[in-house]
């Protein structure tokens, strides 16, 4: 009886439509009278939606914050009057964005690897294929090809966010652990910290190496001024090697203020979106289907005008 009544009221409305403008009745009608098929279209839509959410694995993004002008500073040869040096005028926004690509290098994504070690990162980078028996020993892969190919994996994890205008970089890192999360960002900002610092040290030992050879040529072997050369390069080759063996968390901690540690978050979409999506969804095409089940009655009277 209800059908019927449903069917006559959409036949007085589609023979109305276009003379009285009544688009949104004749719609509403529609769906009223597929309102089994909305019903069902949306339960489903929301059973989909309460399985995506509990189906949906749970994602933690870290980050860790660096100071542009620290980096910039620790970049550059700093200035020492025994060197000769003066002071050094830096661009730093074209320091950050030159960071940032170092950051992203395979060549820091390896050190990464090498400092947390292959058995932490399994869960963020290992291939059922080789990973797994690598670390078992059983496979013929040797450690620096397995540490290559995981450290190409680990960088997909890897995102990055510069404000100049600031100078502020943020490094983010996200996996479905929230400490390994934060281990990974410490330990990329840490590289990053420590690369800066191999450079300043890299162009202090050339300095050196070139004062040392100057004054030999001109004094010799036995001068007292190329004794004092001679130490002062020994001693930026001690700094070298100390900076090469130093761990991520003492470069961070020696960095004090000019780096903000990593702290994790939940990252994955929230369940309320992730059902209302759904729910929306299911509504839009049970509205489509709904005028497409019901086309004849309506079309014709559209198609007039």
């Amino acid at each position: 009886m209800t059908s019927n009544l449903d069917s006559a009221r959409l036949e007085t409305i589609s023979s109305d439509i276009g003379g009285s403008g009544w688009v949104g009745q004749a719609v509403f009608a529609i769906i009223w009278h597929r309102k089994r098929l909305m019903l069902g279209l949306v339960a489903v839509a929301l059973v989909l939606g309460l399985l995506a959410v509990v189906a949906l694995p749970k994602r933690y993004t870290a980050e860790a914050h660096i100071r542009g002008d620290f980096l910039a500073l620790d970049t550059a040869v700093k200035d020492d009057k025994s060197m000769g040096i003066g002071s050094i005028t830096l661009d730093l926004g074209r320091v950050m964005e030159t960071q940032s690509g170092l950051l992203q290098s395979r060549q820091v994504a390896l050190r990464v690897v090498q400092q947390v070690g292959l058995e932490r990162l399994k869960p963020v980078v290992s291939k059922p294929q080789w990973l797994p028996s690598a670390l078992d020993g059983s496979a013929a892969k040797g450690t620096e090809e397995l540490d290559e190919a995981a450290a190409s994996r680990l960088l997909s994890g890897l995102s990055l966010r510069s404000d100049p205008s600031a100078y502020l970089l943020t490094v983010m890192y996200t996996t479905r652990d929230p400490e390994l999360s934060v281990v990974i960002a410490n330990t990329f900002a840490g590289e990053l910290l420590r690369n800066a610092r191999l450079q300043q040290l890299s162009r202090q030992r050339a300095y050196a190496e070139a004062v040392l050879s100057q004054q030999r040529a001109k004094f010799g072997d036995k001068h007292p001024r190329v004794a004092e050369a001679r130490m002062k390069l020994a001693a930026t080759d001690t700094l070298l090697k100390a900076q090469l063996s130093e761990a991520p968390e003492a470069i961070l901690q020696a960095a004090g203020e000019n780096v903000t540690q990593a702290t994790s978050y939940p990252s994955s979409p929230r369940p309320v979106f992730v059902i209302g999506l759904l729910l929306l969804i299911g509504l839009v095409i049970g509205i489509g289907a709904s005028l497409w089940l019901e086309r004849d009655r309506w079309w014709p009277a559209f198609s007039r005008y």
